[in-house]
């Protein structure tokens, strides 16, 4: 069997399985609980919580843990743009966002102005034009660090400096697929809302967070207790919570020793595939994550190849696993390619420090074979 559908989730590392198992074991008292078995266990959620801070170097935000980034993107966002609506009207993201923030901005279509920005032929959000659809009537851009259909990694640094010219903007970044992964070259501080989750990053499913300047209010979108600032109450797994710090901590030390490992895979498979006629690469060559490389064979929908590819035992997928099933064109492949026919034949491979290089080569052999 080879699995080269990282993106879509990694599997659970030993060491922070065995993590999970003890917590769970140890702190199964409710957090909100005031007795002494209780506040055990909100003293473990906040050692795991400066855990994080103290791996992101983060010193001016609150998290918030959702079970998945999905709600994470929609509790910052649909909670900013309902509290702040009445500092302007106007919202900015890409065509190339995850769903569970291109779809959100969608709904808000009838209470805002939202620009849709287009991306250039590397991948890459045009800054000018992000600086010419900035007024002050801008109240949140979002816009993805790391693509995870494509793998091009966007300018955060830049965006935040043209984001720090206007005082009513606020910027979401979803971090998903960048963090334990690709080195930021920006400060983590200077981003008003960002997302991160633990499954991408060999952690269990089932939870994720929203990281959110203390300095910013955010209407809820679930309504309980005061649990999490009131924005997502309810009981906290402090076993799940423990597995991801743990997840955060051991992978940040590895971000370039593993990126290293994984160029290497990819530029083995990319010299593998640019001779197969069938092919067409979409992902650039430049100014992008090693862990995803983004594929077509004209004429063949990317379902199509998957199906066959199982045959082998071989697995990889069309896209971002919360939009596969939808039988249309790939959004960000169509950004980047403006062809219907490369979008709709797409599918994604993505690679893991896991990956060996026989697997490599038994998937370029395949591919000249189906």
């Amino acid at each position: 069997m080879i699995y080269l559908d990282y993106t879509a989730t990694t599997p659970v590392d030993d060491e922070i399985l065995d993590t999970y198992i003890k917590s769970t074991k140890t702190f199964f008292a409710n957090s909100s609980s005031i007795h002494m078995l209780g506040q055990r266990s909100n003293h473990m959620i906040e050692v795991c919580s400066q855990t994080i801070f103290d791996c992101l170097d983060i010193k001016n935000h609150n998290i918030i843990y959702t079970t998945n980034a999905t709600e994470a993107n929609n509790i910052g966002i649909l909670g900013y743009c309902n509290k702040y609506h009445g500092q302007g009207k106007k919202i900015i993201t890409t065509k190339i966002e995850h769903a569970s923030v291109f779809n959100v901005f969608k709904s808000l279509e009838n209470d805002f102005d939202v620009c849709y920005l287009d991306i250039n032929q590397n991948g890459l959000v045009d800054l000018d034009k992000l600086e010419k659809e900035m007024d002050k009537n801008v109240v949140l851009i979002s816009i993805m660090w790391t693509n995870n259909i494509i793998g091009t990694i966007q300018n955060v640094k830049e965006i935040i400096n043209i984001v720090k010219r206007y005082k009513t903007a606020k910027l979401h970044v979803d971090c998903v697929q960048g963090i334990c992964k690709v080195k930021p070259d920006f400060d983590f501080n200077d981003i008003d809302m960002f997302t991160i989750s633990s499954h991408k990053i060999y952690g269990p499913k089932g939870i994720a967070a929203l990281l959110v300047k203390r300095s910013i209010e955010l209407n809820p979108i679930i309504y309980g207790s005061n649990a999490q600032f009131g924005l997502k109450p309810g009981t906290m797994d402090v076993a799940l919570i423990s597995a991801f710090a743990k997840a955060i901590k051991k992978y940040t030390v590895l971000i370039d020793k593993n990126r290293e490992y994984v160029k290497r895979l990819w530029l083995r498979l990319y010299e593998g595939l640019k001779n197969n006629k069938k092919i067409v690469i979409n992902t650039p060559l430049d100014n992008i994550s090693y862990y995803i490389m983004n594929i077509s064979i004209p004429g063949v929908k990317g379902e199509t190849t998957i199906h066959k590819l199982e045959n082998y035992e071989i697995y990889i997928s069309t896209g971002s696993a919360c939009s596969s099933k939808i039988e249309k064109p790939e959004k960000t492949v169509l950004a980047l390619t403006k062809s219907n026919d490369l979008a709709l034949s797409a599918v994604r491979i993505s690679l893991s420090f896991l990956t060996k290089d026989e697997e490599i080569d038994e998937f370029i052999k395949v591919m000249e074979l189906i």
